[in-house]
């Protein structure tokens, strides 16, 4: 047993660093200037990328997701299509 418990650990370590990938988080701050502007493409791309989310949504006001994901950012929209909040969830 003492000569597998170093080779568990290291397959432990491997399997918990995901083998090098690195986990990407959403940063909703990078978005804040967006706030008040119109959700057109340009802004939604605009909003992703500097977020570092894999996957960009949007909500309208009133709408709600039980959908969580470390890696997408939400752009919250008005009925008049003006963004007023970006979140990572």
């Amino acid at each position: 047993m003492s000569v597998l418990r170093p080779v568990l650990c290291l397959v432990l370590v491997a399997a918990l660093s995901g083998c090098g990938a690195k986990m990407v988080r959403c940063t909703s701050a990078s978005g804040s200037w967006a706030i008040g502007r119109v959700a057109e493409q340009g802004i939604l791309d605009r909003i992703q990328a500097e977020s570092g989310a894999k996957q960009i949504r949007t909500l309208t006001d009133g709408e709600t997701s039980s959908d969580i994901g470390m890696d997408r950012v939400t752009v919250h929209v008005n009925a008049q299509n003006l963004i007023t909040a970006v979140t990572c969830d």
